[in-house]
């Protein structure tokens, strides 16, 4: 999928939508600078500590913004520059004892192999990663957000409401079977499909509707791994318009997927990509970003493909 610049709108969303796991990154190069000042302030002083720190803050951030669907790499990135920050020193050291006159190019040799070692690392730490968050057996635990509208009742409904026939953004539903399930497709534009990665991910699921009132909808989704996921919403007057609650139960979030569904605020996100067609507000959310990740694009830079032309279409 093509990487796409942000707007300033969408850097200042994205930094408030990710604010949790762009702290919860700092946290690690933080303890760890800390912590190296605390033992040896000759090796790490506090202005280089706090230089560091500052440096570490200003990649997470940029990092986050620039790849918002990539939280694990961001968490892994962290890790790895905390560590380069940390043998910073000895780089510096390590080019006092070249021979006179090559002290620069010895410099830039390592820098190079630091920079190269931080990258591997990066990817290391972001395969252990992802492996504790989808491993482990599946947590029944509701996962729950709000929102403010300023719409009817009956307009929230209609948008966030997902019924047979119908055709919202992303999503398009088929009609009801005698059983009342029907089929759903929800377009992935932020994830290549692994058989063309010139194709947007087109996800399908069945659904059902549970229960439906005037003010609350209640709807089952069979997913393809046989698990079931099931969503409530309910639409609250206010004065200004309407509150859209919804509680979701995933059929197969680990606790991993479920603390990475938190520090990214996912649920809010789903629920601001609707409201933004209400209210005729500009693509933000995270949800339609690119899906790219730092690695991929370094990946594409040192190792290009050519593109292939005979694909049939």
């Amino acid at each position: 999928m093509p990487f796409d610049w942000p707007t300033a709108e969408q850097m200042i969303y994205r930094v408030v939508r990710l604010r949790r796991l762009v702290l919860c990154a700092l946290t690690i190069p933080f303890c760890l600078m800390l912590l190296g000042t605390l033992l040896d302030p000759v090796f790490l002083s506090p202005p280089r500590a706090v230089l560091a720190a500052v440096a570490v803050a200003a990649l997470v951030t940029g990092h986050a913004v620039l790849f918002p669907n990539a939280p694990v790499e961001t968490i892994s990135l962290s890790v790895a520059v905390s560590g380069l920050a940390l043998v910073a020193p000895l780089v510096r050291a390590l080019t006092a004892m070249a021979p006179p006159g090559h002290a620069a190019s010895v410099l830039i040799i390592l820098v190079v192999v630091a920079l190269l070692i931080a990258v591997v690392l990066t990817a290391l730490v972001q395969s252990a990663l992802a492996a504790l968050v989808y491993a482990g057996p599946t947590v029944h635990r509701e996962v729950k957000a709000r929102i403010d509208l300023p719409c009817s009742v009956a307009v929230a409904r209609a948008q966030y409401a997902l019924c047979p026939s119908m055709r919202r953004g992303r999503i398009i539903t088929g009609p009801a079977d005698e059983s009342g399930f029907f089929g759903v497709a929800i377009l992935s534009p932020q994830v290549a499909d692994p058989e063309d990665p010139t194709r947007p991910l087109i996800v399908q699921v069945a659904a059902k509707v549970l229960d439906e009132s005037e003010n609350s909808h209640q709807v089952m989704l069979a997913l393809s791994d046989s698990t079931v996921t099931v969503t409530s919403e309910t639409f609250v007057p206010t004065p200004t318009g309407c509150r859209v609650e919804i509680s979701e139960l995933p059929g197969d979030f680990t606790l991993g997927m479920h603390v990475l569904f938190w520090l990214t605020d996912q649920q809010v996100d789903n629920l601001i990509e609707t409201a933004d067609v209400i209210t005729g507000e500009p693509v933000r959310v995270n949800g339609l970003a690119h899906g790219l990740s730092f690695l991929a694009v370094a990946a594409a830079v040192l190792s290009p493909r050519h593109p292939i032309t005979d694909r049939p279409e």
